[in-house]
């Protein structure tokens, strides 16, 4: 199995949860479409985590896993029809000039979850997104506790 993760940032002419909504929406939609993928994961950032414990803060916005049955499978993908609509749907959201990818190998040092109880939503995606999916100023510093009372 062959492993890849692309990182990225939003456009920032964009609202974030409006890149949000279309990156799980539309882009999503047409990610699938792309066979040769066994599985695609979409990782939204919705908050730094304590400068304490990462200096850096947030550099990305989003990061994507995708896994293939080996290079092959890769590279027929990337080759595709599908994949190219996939890349020209990125800049309708995303900062291309940031996009990163690479290759990894994963070691999984921990997983406790029960086989068939694995988690498909972190635990923080409902407490971040408030009332209409909209990401609370708690978790989105771009966000006032004005524009959190206009959405409830």
């Amino acid at each position: 199995m062959i492993k890849v993760i692309f990182l990225f940032r939003f456009r920032a002419d964009m609202e974030k949860e409006d890149v949000r909504r279309w990156w799980l929406n539309e882009h999503g939609a047409i990610a699938l479409k792309n066979l040769g993928m066994k599985r695609y994961v979409q990782n939204h950032f919705v908050a730094p985590v304590d400068a304490e414990h990462a200096e850096a803060r947030l550099g990305f916005d989003g990061c994507v896993e995708v896994w293939f049955e080996d290079l092959d499978a890769y590279e027929r993908t990337l080759a595709s029809p599908e994949w190219k609509a996939l890349e020209d749907d990125g800049p309708n959201g995303l900062d291309m000039t940031s996009l990163m990818g690479g290759f990894v190998n994963e070691h999984v040092m921990r997983w406790d979850a029960a086989p068939d109880q694995r988690p498909y939503t972190s635990a923080l995606a409902p407490e971040a997104y408030g009332p209409g999916g909209r990401a609370s100023s708690m978790n989105d510093p771009g966000l006032s506790s004005d524009d959190d009372r206009a959405e409830s």
